[in-house]
């Protein structure tokens, strides 16, 4: 029976603040030695460390990868574990920042001895276990890449209301220049991380031949705006005062104003795709979208299809004038400068963009607050759909009718109307149906790749090529129709097509039901086609487990900036039932196998798939 251990890890930053640890690898071994009981209930402080070479003895029990909300599940599957203590180690390949020193080598770090508290469920046992690396373990495995980070909060000062939005731009108060470390956008609770190396800092103006850094850190200050006005300006004066000079790894920097265009509320603002900051723009230091439109570029490379949440915030009303404010979306596709290429993507950007009116989902943008039949106080969601938008894509929340249960008499309802006193509103602006956009263009290649075509390398004509958009954002006076704020997105990817994939095997055509007893050879006949794919794999199963995997059988997968990778094919069928790519099964017990063509694409939050067939040997 197997034994599973789930939760989620997390680096810790200033104020408690985590960030999840993902694409990291948390790796399990069988605690061995005197002290396996002792070192289960130890301080982490006298476990955590560094695995020294040979440290390790043989392979771990399990790893598992760590996804990008933090998530993991450990699944032990070797017999001989009977639940006893294990040692808990984290492999760090690549820390989960944007950038890092590219020289930095990968580091495996021993967190804790762990007894698991084992439950027993149907058809496994399970555990739980939450870790959260804290501050000065987490900086020192940053340092170890070379990342250095400034973080903490930007509030206002006479109350300490976080400031969402704000983009935090720091500084090196160099003697020979003034260095920019890089750029961040606070969130709702007005915490910022920023990520910086130390050739932001160390460069002169005649870098790369001469770098001269005479102390370790840098000498920090910031500025900071919200909605493109300026709301804290330091100078390099405050880069050289007591507590900002020579600066650490991990540098928490809290700051506050009162000089708001009116408060963090009253400022329109574009903020999110999904989770990915839009601000600073593609391919500027600290962006989470490239030039292309990739979204977390050194991690996911992600693209998007379904709906897609657009986060910010746009008051009901205009702080200076009193009138209402309305909002909307626009969206413009890129070219190519002549037919479709899916080798290369589009570049030609769209001579203007659409307002988007129809591609909408309810989207839910807050609450409203009414007294009820009953004289009970209550609330019901606002939801905005298509039919909340106007003729040019305009949505005005301030005044929106809401219709709300009374409860008293039973089934009445009232109309309330959203205002200023009445309303809490969420983060969420439009969700945005993708697949009405995509859906302009016709598939390439309608119903798949049958399955006698398996193998068969897809033409060009009928591979789906990269699809680019820009969004806009803007805001006008609902009243004067005078814009008053716009936003942009240069470049996004939003991609709804389906993966082409089939499987089969070339001892199966001449008769599906036929064992293939004493055969030394299968043939494998596959095909896996996406422009998005993340990664694929051929294993060969039976009731015992894994028989034959990568890289005896096929596999791929999408690296860091290879856009080109699309997937595979194994060759076509031939007239000898020969084709395709040959597995030694020679040594195969007699028993019931599954042939299994797995994928997942690189679609934000999209799930793996698998193909399968069957076979007896």
């Amino acid at each position: 029976m197997a034994y599973e251990i789930r939760g989620s890890l997390w680096g810790t930053l200033c104020h408690d603040v985590r960030e999840p640890l993902a694409g990291l690898e948390l790796r399990a071994y069988r605690s061995t030695g005197d002290r396996a009981t002792e070192q289960a209930v130890a301080d982490e402080k006298e476990t955590f460390h560094e695995v020294a070479e040979g440290e390790r003895t043989g392979a771990p029990l399990a790893v598992a990868r760590v996804d990008d909300s933090g998530a993991y599940v450990l699944t032990i599957d070797d017999k001989e574990y009977d639940g006893g203590p294990l040692d808990l180690d984290l492999y760090v390949e690549k820390a989960p920042r944007p950038r890092q020193d590219p020289t930095s080598k990968p580091r495996q770090l021993a967190v804790t001895t762990l007894q698991p508290r084992w439950r027993q469920t149907e058809d496994r046992v399970i555990a739980v276990w939450e870790y959260a690396i804290p501050n000065r373990f987490w900086c020192h495995i940053l340092a170890l890449f070379g990342i250095w980070t400034i973080s903490g909060r930007i509030t206002t000062c006479d109350d300490k209301t976080p400031i969402p939005g704000a983009v935090v731009s720091a500084f090196d108060a160099d003697w020979l220049q003034d260095d920019p470390l890089g750029t961040a956008t606070t969130d709702g609770t007005g915490h910022y991380v920023l990520t910086y190396l130390a050739s932001n800092f160390r460069r002169t103006p005649f870098s790369p031949y001469i770098n001269v850094e005479l102390t370790e850190g840098p000498d920090v200050y910031v500025k900071v705006e919200l909605g493109g006005q300026p709301i804290i300006t330091e100078t390099q004066s405050d880069g050289r005062k007591p507590g900002r000079q020579n600066v650490g790894h991990c540098f928490c920097l809290d700051l506050c104003t009162d000089k708001l265009p009116g408060g963090p509320e009253t400022v329109p603002h574009w903020q999110q795709v999904e989770v990915f900051d839009i601000h600073p723009g593609n391919g500027q230091p600290g962006s989470t979208f490239d030039t292309l439109g990739y979204a977390d570029p050194a991690g996911g490379a992600y693209v998007f299809g379904g709906t897609v949440t657009l986060r910010g915030n746009c008051p009901l009303t205009d702080i200076g004038t009193g009138h209402p404010l309305k909002y909307r979306f626009l969206v413009g596709e890129y070219t190519w400068t002549g037919a479709e290429d899916p080798a290369n993507p589009p570049t030609v950007a769209p001579a203007s963009l659409t307002p988007v009116t129809t591609q909408v989902t309810g989207t839910h943008v807050g609450y409203v607050f009414y007294t009820d039949g009953n004289s009970q106080a209550q609330s019901v969601s606002v939801v905005v759909t298509a039919a909340n938008l106007d003729a040019d894509g305009f949505v005005q929340i301030d005044g929106l009718p809401v219709t709300v249960p009374m409860y008293n008499p039973p089934g009445s309802t009232a109309v309330v109307n959203v205002s200023g006193s009445n309303f809490l509103r969420t983060f969420d602006l439009l969700e945005l149906n993708t697949a009405p956009i995509t859906a302009l263009h016709p598939t390439k290649k309608p119903g798949g790749l049958p399955k006698a075509q398996a193998g068969e390398t897809l033409p060009s004509a009928e591979q789906e090529p990269v699809r680019r958009y820009r969004v806009g954002f803007e805001v006008r006076d609902a009243v004067t129709n005078a814009t008053t704020h716009t936003d942009q997105l240069d470049s996004i990817i939003f991609d709804n097509s389906a993966v082409i994939a089939t499987l089969d095997l070339e001892e199966l055509r001449l008769n599906g039901c036929n064992p293939l007893s004493g055969a030394t050879l299968i043939h494998l006949l596959y095909t896996v086609d996406h422009p998005h794919l993340r990664n694929f794999s051929v294993t060969i199963n039976n009731n015992g487990g894994s028989v034959h995997i990568p890289p005896e059988t096929p596999s791929g997968a999408f690296t860091t900036g290879g856009y080109s990778f699309r997937g595979g094919a194994s060759g076509p069928h031939n007239g000898s039932f020969t084709g395709g790519l040959p597995i030694d099964v020679s040594a195969d017990p007699a028993c019931a196998y599954s042939v299994n063509l797995g994928w997942v694409t690189r679609r934000y939050l999209d799930t793996s798939q698998t193909l399968q067939r069957l076979y007896c040997h």
